[in-house]
């Protein structure tokens, strides 16, 4: 089943909160369980708004510490004592993957691409869709949780360094890893913005499949620690992240090999150094 990486270039643009609105909608549109994989392993909103109190991550799994089934969480959002989710599956990434002092990296990456593999494999059975909200910094966390991702969702907001930013980011993972975005959410736009011109430039990194603007309860929701989506589901902002998961449901969306994106990508080294 799909698993589709959420990217935001630059930070503040509203990442994580178009990654968890689309889970939950993709978890109330159709029968089956969705998973949001917490990839942010440093700022780790979803974990601390879906699941709070995780003790075991993904981080701990690589570790041999736990099972997978261990570190996945049912979504804690409640209300009236029942679910609100109770298709959403949290599992958060913890720490990083990358230990320290590690000499022969190709090794560990060919290691750790394995593992991944076996990983998807057993998820991709469980789940319709699994939806990574992945790291805002750049490191090996935020190359692997992006190439293991059958299609990108970008994340930009209505101004030049955010479009470019994403649109050389676009190129540089087609290029890099053969990976295409499946869509560009245009996030966080004032209202009464006209916004024909950034739809047009966001086009250019891939179909825009929503405008979502500033939404003074999106604040509200992510101050009291709730994703809009569980506090405000018809406030504009949570309908646009339902017509955009919609959208996303009706994508024929293939799935793809990370070892042959990862193999893709040392190719690519290789010839580098041969010139």
């Amino acid at each position: 089943m799909p698993v589709i990486s959420v990217l935001g270039t630059k930070g503040g643009v509203g990442k994580s909160t178009v990654a968890m609105g689309i889970a939950c909608w993709l978890s109330k549109l159709q029968d089956d369980m969705v998973l949001l994989v917490d990839g942010d392993v440093h700022v780790r909103t979803v974990e601390l708004k879906m699941c709070p109190g995780a003790d075991l991550t993904l981080a701990h799994v690589l570790e041999g510490k736990c099972t997978l089934a261990e570190a996945v969480y049912a979504c804690q959002l409640r209300s009236g004592g029942q679910p609100l989710f109770p298709k959403l599956a949290i599992l958060p990434a913890g720490g990083r993957f990358l230990p320290p002092g590690a000499r022969d990296m190709v090794s560990f990456v060919r290691t750790m691409v394995r593992r991944f593999e076996r990983m998807l494999s057993t998820l991709r059975r469980k789940f319709s869709y699994i939806v990574v909200d992945t790291p805002a910094s750049v490191g090996f966390e935020h190359l692997i949780l992006t190439a293991i991702a059958d299609g990108l969702l970008y994340v930009i907001n209505p101004d030049v360094d955010s479009i470019l930013s994403a649109r050389q980011t676009a190129l540089g993972l087609k290029q890099l890893l053969g990976l295409d975005g499946i869509g560009v959410v245009l996030n966080r736009v004032p209202p009464a913005t006209n916004t024909e011109q950034w739809v047009l430039q966001a086009e250019e990194i891939a179909r825009v499949l929503g405008v979502i603007e500033d939404d003074e309860l999106v604040e509200d929701a992510f101050r009291r620690d709730l994703p809009v989506v569980a506090l405000y589901p018809d406030a504009p902002a949570s309908l646009a992240l339902r017509d955009i998961a919609s959208q996303i449901l009706h994508m024929p969306i293939s799935p793809t090999r990370l070892a042959t994106k990862f193999n893709l990508a040392l190719g690519r080294k290789r010839k580098s150094k041969r010139k």
